[in-house]
Order: C-alpha cells, then sequence, then structure tokens
C-alpha cells in the first residue's frame, strides 16, 4: 500500500514548516493582513480613500504639510531650466529665446508661469499620487508667443472606475484607454467632479498624445499613482489626536491652581458661627481659571499642585514618533521637525547628500523624462507648426532640433569656499568639465562667458574714457585687468 502523500497548489510535497520566519503562521503572525492582489486591483479599491484621507492631513497635519511642502521644494526649487542643444547655432539662439517668453504664457489662468506649474505638478502627485498635465492648442491669433498652454489636472478628473471593454478590442482601465499594452486615450470629466458642476456621465476622450500622466508606479504595470503618504496617514492620524489631547489635557489642567480639603471635623467645625454650609451645598469647582482652586469641605487646607512635565520619556516618545513619520516621508527627521539638536556640519552633509540622492531620482525619472521632455516636444512642435520657428527638415529629423538640457534648480552651496574649490579642482584634474559644472549648478557657461565678456568690455571702455588705469583698481575685474585681457 502507497503511503498518500500531501501536496501544495502546485503539486509538489507540502512543507510542514516555512524555511521563512516572516511566512509562518505562528501567533506573532495573527491578524497580518496579505491579501494577494496585483497591482492595479490593490490600488483601485482604495486610491479614492487614501487620496481624500492625504488632502485631509495636508489641510490639517502640520507634519503632513511641511513635509509635501518641503519635498515639492527640494524637488523644484525655482523651477527646471530648459534649454535646446540643437547643433544648429542659429536655431538654438532662437528656440530659447523664444521659449523664455513662452514660459510665463503656459497657464491658460496666467495664474503662474511654468515653474510654478512645476511645483503644482509636484506637489499634486506627492498629494494624489498623480497629476494630468493635458495639451491645449490654441488659434494663432491668440496673442502668444507659440499657440499652446497646458492645463494641470487633478487625479479625479480621470475616473478610476471606468472598465470598459470597446468594440474596436481596446480596453479602458482605471479611466485610461488600452490598445495592448500601449496607451491610446484617457477619459477625462469636463469639469470637476467634486466641485459640483459636473455630470458623472460627462467624459471626453483625450488622446494620449496630448496628455501627460505624471505618477511613480511602485509595481511593473501599475497604471495609476499611489499618494506618497499612505504609509504614514495612519500614525500621523493618530499622532495628531495624541498630541492634541495631551495639549487639551495640559491646558485644562493648568486652569487649577490647587485643592482645598479638610482631614476630618468634628461637633467644633459645626459651632462656627455664620461660616458653616452643608456639604451638600459647597460648589464643587470654584469656577475655572487660571489661578482658581478645587473646594473640599470642612477644615479646609491647600495643597498646590505640581508642574506638569507629562511624565519621564515623554520628549524621546515623541522624537521617535517624528522619526518614523520622517521614515514614511521621505524627509529627514531634522528637515521635518526643525530639531537640528545633536547635529555637526558633517552629520548635515551626509544627512542632505542621501536625502538629494533621492530628490534627484525623482527630478530626473519623472519631472524631467514624464514633465519637460513631452512638453517641450509640444512646444517645438507647435513653434515649427506655426513658423514661429524655421526648420524645413524638422519632420525628417525631429530628434536634430528637440535635443534638449533640462537643469534642475541648483542645490545652495553648504560651505562656498570648500564646494567651488572642489569643483575647480575637478575641472583641472579632468575628472568633470565646465559644461557639467555650470549646468549641474543651472546655469549656461556660453551664456555665462558672453556676459563675463560683455562687462569685462564695458568696464574697459569705462577706465579708458575716465581715464583710470584698469590695473590699478581691484575688485570684480581685477583678474582680467592684470592678466591683460581684453574685451576682443
Amino acid at each position: 500500500m502507497k503511503a498518500t502523500k500531501i501536496v501544495d497548489a502546485y503539486g509538489h510535497p507540502f512543507q510542514l514548516r516555512t524555511p521563512y520566519e516572516s511566512a509562518t503562521q505562528s501567533f506573532r503572525s495573527i491578524g497580518w493582513h496579505s491579501p494577494s492582489l496585483g497591482p492595479n486591483a490593490t490600488i483601485s479599491s482604495s486610491l479614492y480613500t487614501l487620496r481624500n484621507r492625504t488632502r485631509a492631513a495636508y489641510r490639517n497635519s502640520n507634519l503632513m504639510r511641511g513635509a509635501i511642502n518641503k519635498n515639492t521644494a527640494n524637488e523644484v526649487g525655482t523651477g527646471f531650466t530648459l534649454r535646446s542643444l540643437c547643433e544648429d547655432e542659429n536655431f538654438r539662439q532662437e528656440a530659447n529665446k523664444l521659449w523664455k517668453q513662452s514660459a510665463d504664457e503656459m497657464d491658460p489662468s496666467y495664474t503662474l508661469n511654468f515653474a510654478g506649474l512645476q511645483a503644482l505638478m509636484v506637489r499634486n502627485r506627492r498629494l494624489s499620487g498623480e497629476v494630468f498635465i493635458r495639451l491645449r492648442r490654441r488659434k494663432t491669433t491668440s496673442g502668444l508667443a507659440v499657440s499652446m498652454q497646458i492645463d494641470v489636472l487633478e487625479a479625479d478628473c480621470i475616473p478610476i472606475e471606468k472598465h470598459e471593454d470597446l468594440k474596436n478590442g481596446n480596453k479602458i482601465r482605471n479611466g485610461i484607454e488600452f490598445r495592448g499594452p500601449h496607451r491610446v486615450a484617457y477619459w477625462v470629466y469636463k469639469e470637476h467632479p467634486e466641485d459640483g458642476e459636473c455630470r458623472q456621465d460627462e467624459l471626453v476622450r483625450i488622446p494620449a498624445r496630448d496628455m501627460i500622466h505624471h505618477y511613480l508606479p511602485i509595481r511593473p504595470g501599475q497604471i495609476r499613482g499611489e499618494p506618497e503618504a499612505a504609509t504614514a496617514l495612519l500614525k500621523d492620524h493618530t499622532f495628531k489626536e495624541y498630541d492634541d489631547s495631551e495639549l487639551v489635557r495640559k491646558k485644562e489642567r493648568s486652569a487649577y491652581t490647587g485643592f482645598l480639603y479638610r482631614e476630618s471635623h468634628d461637633d467644633e467645625d459645626y459651632a462656627l458661627p455664620g461660616n458653616y454650609v452643608e456639604e451638600e451645598q459647597l460648589d464643587p469647582v470654584i469656577k475655572v481659571k487660571s489661578g482658581y482652586m478645587l473646594r473640599g469641605s470642612l477644615n479646609e487646607k491647600l495643597e498646590l499642585f505640581d508642574g506638569d512635565n507629562t511624565g519621564q520619556g515623554y520628549a524621546d516618545f515623541m522624537r521617535w514618533q517624528s522619526l518614523q513619520l520622517s521614515s514614511g516621508l521621505s524627509i529627514p527627521y531634522p528637515l521635518l521637525t526643525g530639531d537640528w539638536s545633536g547635529l555637526n556640519d558633517r552629520l548635515v552633509r551626509a544627512m542632505l547628500n542621501e536625502y538629494r540622492r533621492e530628490i534627484e531620482m525623482c527630478q530626473d525619472h519623472l519631472m524631467v523624462y514624464q514633465v519637460c521632455r513631452k512638453v517641450w516636444q509640444w512646444w517645438m512642435d507647435t513653434a515649427v507648426l506655426t513658423g514661429q520657428l524655421n526648420a524645413s527638415d524638422y519632420s525628417q529629423d525631429k530628434a536634430f532640433y528637440q535635443a534638449l538640457d533640462v537643469c534642475p534648480d541648483a542645490w545652495k552651496y553648504l560651505h562656498p569656499v570648500q564646494d567651488v574649490q572642489a569643483r575647480q579642482q575637478a575641472i583641472s584634474s579632468n575628472l568633470s568639465n565646465i559644461d557639467s559644472e555650470a549646468s549641474e549648478l543651472g546655469y549656461d557657461v556660453d551664456d555665462n562667458m558672453r556676459r563675463n565678456a560683455k562687462a569685462t568690455k564695458k568696464f574697459m571702455e569705462i577706465c579708458k574714457k575716465e581715464g583710470v588705469d584698469p590695473q590699478l583698481v581691484t575688485g570684480l575685474f581685477a583678474a582680467s585687468a592684470s592678466s591683460g585681457g581684453n574685451s576682443e
């Protein structure tokens, strides 16, 4: 008689003990909710709640608001600078000049310039998990430098509950239309659905070529974005309520200065002329305001309350909770709380280097690739099509004309002298080059040299006009004058 084998779902012999402790079904894992869900099933069932709770936390939680604002400020700063890298110098100069005009006209409401729109996009990506950018084509008579603008749409404008299999074989999933793995369109409400003026069935199909979906996919195949604060929301809410309760407790306790009581009373107490009052008639509390006291009974004694120190370890407890929140919100604890105690310049440098590394990842992977590159292509197509830029073979070689350099706002120096010297030594040692260093700082090296040359030329002309020897002048242009530099 053969022995019966117990097998698992894959036909393998069932193992009573798992080799991973975290996969055991022991008492320590009781209540551990870990459903098996795909990337889109996971986000679809929870996105509305996560999004609304994150927005509520942003409105009401100091730490949440500070974390999202500071992460946004560090990612965007004063804005990403877009510059043409076309090898045709005339085209490059014309494109850069025209872009500077268009950057101030991108917002249809004229509330923000392009840098301000970047901050709006990043803030809402972090807040809601995603944001959508729509191309708006304008008439050539609109008065714009280039007849196009962009709309920034909240995540609510693309309904996550819209699923449909179309007759042409396309599939709509979470408001996005696919043909195979490719996005072909987005289904968008005409107005924001939560502003009370939009019919829930009024959707407009926008081709994918006219939309940007700005979000961070966490899992392969994920088509909608997860709010940045998803893991920290519950702790932030609980921590805020605890801190508020503690504050209210302290406020209420501060109104009581002490307690009047009598250890005992006898017949003599009742003989006090005109002073005795039945205990039932005594007010248990004498008007609660700062400096007043609770009242006891006969033979009252005064016991003053000690100061409220909230118990031992309170500061450590609060700090540990804030540390966990800072981890969940991807921001260093000192930046989140403003507590820089115990840090020196080396620790600050190491901490900020790690933080900036993550910020730079978001800059390159999300803002530069998803947003800046696509907006530049929209703008370049429109400028060439409407004749604002002259490129006769544009359709045959778009990559040549659309060559782009995107420079994030530069980080401020932690130690100006050391940082500048380090850059100079890197260039002189051929570990870097002037173009890369200037680009990292958000500058155009050609523009810098041109401006410096013009300033030096003007300086030399003024010295000649005033009859002053340039070599006798100290200050900004002393190095150029003493080295025999000329303005030519």
